[in-house]
């Protein structure tokens, strides 16, 4: 017995194109089938205190940021949360020396500003978003009040209980 006939049958007993029609069919009813038992994503609603770092500001910008200011995101205009702690330090640079060193040194005007956000997200196993903002360290967030707009940079994330 051949394994397709001559006319063009698995076995004599299907047609080979028929068969994989159904085998189609069969594949997309599992997916469907799979797709729904599967839960959703539980995204829980948390506190969380994020660090942000604000690099080489003014000292007016820096003099103007403080504790109890409502922070929003620049874009979206979303609420992220208040700021709970400033920590304003000299600004690092890269100096070359006439010896031909290279040293590290306050900047004379620049500043640093670690600013503590206290805000409402939610954490999810892929992601964490806060005020309708996904955050991850290291990515950068444009952060103002009615009164100044920064750059800055996520330095750390804290979920509290």
């Amino acid at each position: 017995m051949a394994l397709i006939d001559k006319k063009g049958r698995l076995f004599g007993l299907i047609n080979v194109i028929d068969l994989l029609v159904i085998i189609l069919v069969m594949v997309v009813v599992a997916r469907f089938a799979i797709k729904a038992n599967q839960k959703p994503l539980a995204n829980v609603e948390k506190k969380l205190e994020v660090v942000l770092l604000v690099k080489d500001v003014r000292d007016a910008t820096a003099n103007v940021i403080k504790e109890g200011d409502i922070v929003r995101e620049t874009k979206t205009n979303n609420l992220l949360g208040s700021v709970t702690k400033v920590e304003v330090k000299p600004a690092e640079t890269l100096v070359n020396t006439a010896d031909g060193r290279i040293l590290k040194v306050q900047h004379p005007v620049l500043k640093d500003v670690y600013i503590t956000l206290e805000g409402t997200g939610t954490v999810g196993e892929n992601a964490i978003v806060l005020g309708g903002t996904e955050i991850r360290i290291g990515t950068t967030l444009q952060v103002k009040t009615n009164i100044y707009s920064v750059a800055s940079t996520v330095m750390e994330i804290k979920v509290k209980d």
